[in-house]
């Protein structure tokens, strides 16, 4: 096995909090508490449980004195620095490793064609060879081996899908390359549940050559060059993730008790804290939620007396399906929440409820983000 060290030193820390998309609290081993750069703008939700580990090496450059490298997830060491992503696309190129790309005569890295900015341009041996645009993007987000890009909404990388398509008829032969950081990948597709514009553009694209590789760190700062296995594009699974139809969970938090009159229900008492409401539109998603947030609107179902007036919306989860599995969800919830408003959204329901309450945010809970991933992952033929 041939590896290749990335970083000189590393320790092991755990994650409190995270300040902003490029700066974590952590706490070491030996209980100080720091401050610690992150070089990933993703959303990186299922790694934000207090306690879970990051790796941190020292001498980072500006004004923190420690990076976080790397995590660990479902038994893979998780590289996070997406500043030596490229370098090991890089390397690869140099070492022929990826074979759809032939023998590479140069390499020229950050490439701008049409006022748009690539990270490769590849000239290849042969005289009938095209000059090739290649986008890298980093993959983190894999749950029970299935992998999605983006974790979080990528108008930039929707505008590098559709710039590629349309350089593809002016001389380029464009691919799109999705490095996946988890060494139990078995399948890939676009994140439509998080950003369904992305995964449309990647849908619709005629001409982009799409690849997905996973790669293996052997411990937290070292990587197994050895070990590059392509990872089976879902295109059928992705066209369902396009479609505006599915199941959503609402998180919102109230900062003080209150009592309420909901309907037909009668008076019902909210405790200070947080709240997962679990709904599904089989026919306009998007429209269904954003009348849930929407302040003025008439009384319909039991959330119309909450949202969004009562209580402060604090996150919104599309889980984009073809069949219903809102209650199959609320079951679920029922097994991890702190507690339930009786009868709340259950009015068709064989359930208690479908309004559940947690003391404390649901999405820095392991089961809560387990439960989220497994119905995300597990898309509905």
């Amino acid at each position: 096995m041939k590896t290749i060290r990335l970083y000189p030193h590393w320790e092991e820390s755990f994650f409190i909090e995270r300040e902003n998309r490029f700066v974590m609290r952590l706490k070491t081993k030996d209980s100080q508490i720091i401050k610690a750069y992150v070089a990933n703008p993703g959303r990186m939700e299922e790694f934000l449980v207090p306690g879970h580990p990051f790796f941190i090496t020292r001498g980072n450059k500006g004004k923190y004195v420690y990076r976080v490298v790397s995590t660990h997830y479902q038994d893979s060491y998780i590289l996070l620095d997406t500043i030596k992503i490229n370098y090991l696309v890089e390397l690869m190129l140099k070492n022929n490793r990826l074979n759809e790309f032939g023998d590479v005569q140069r390499i020229r890295r950050e490439v701008t064609v049409n006022q748009s900015k690539f990270d490769f341009l590849l000239e290849r041996e042969g005289a009938n060879t095209k000059p090739v645009l290649l986008e890298i993007k980093s993959c983190s987000l894999c749950h029970n081996g299935v992998a999605m890009f983006p974790d979080a909404p990528s108008k930039r990388g929707r505008r590098h899908l559709e710039d590629l398509d349309h350089l593809a008829a002016e001389g380029f032969e464009t691919f799109t390359l999705y490095l996946i950081n988890h060494k139990h990948a078995r399948v890939f597709m676009p994140n439509g549940h998080t950003d369904r514009d992305y995964c449309t553009a990647f849908c619709k694209s005629k001409h982009v050559h799409f690849l997905a590789y996973c790669v293996n760190m052997v411990n937290p700062v070292t990587l197994d060059l050895s070990f590059l296995n392509e990872v089976p594009i879902d295109y059928k699974t992705s066209r369902i993730l396009c479609k505006d139809k599915g199941s959503y969970l609402l998180i919102f938090f109230n900062d003080k008790p209150f009592k309420k009159a909901i309907g037909s229900l009668g008076q019902r008492d909210f405790k200070k804290g947080y709240y997962v409401y679990v709904g599904s539109a089989m026919q306009a998603l998007e429209k269904r939620i954003r009348r849930h947030l929407r302040k003025t609107k008439k009384t319909r179902w039991h959330l119309d007396f909450i949202s969004p007036l009562c209580m402060k919306v604090d996150r919104v989860y599309p889980i984009r399906r073809n069949d219903r599995v809102e209650e199959a969800m609320a079951r679920k919830l029922m097994t991890v929440c702190d507690d339930y408003v009786l009868g709340f959204g259950a009015s068709d329901s064989g359930l208690d409820s479908h309004f559940f309450y947690f003391n404390e945010r649901p999405y820095r809970h392991r089961a809560f983000l387990d439960l989220l991933l497994d119905f995300r992952m597990a898309v509905g033929d």
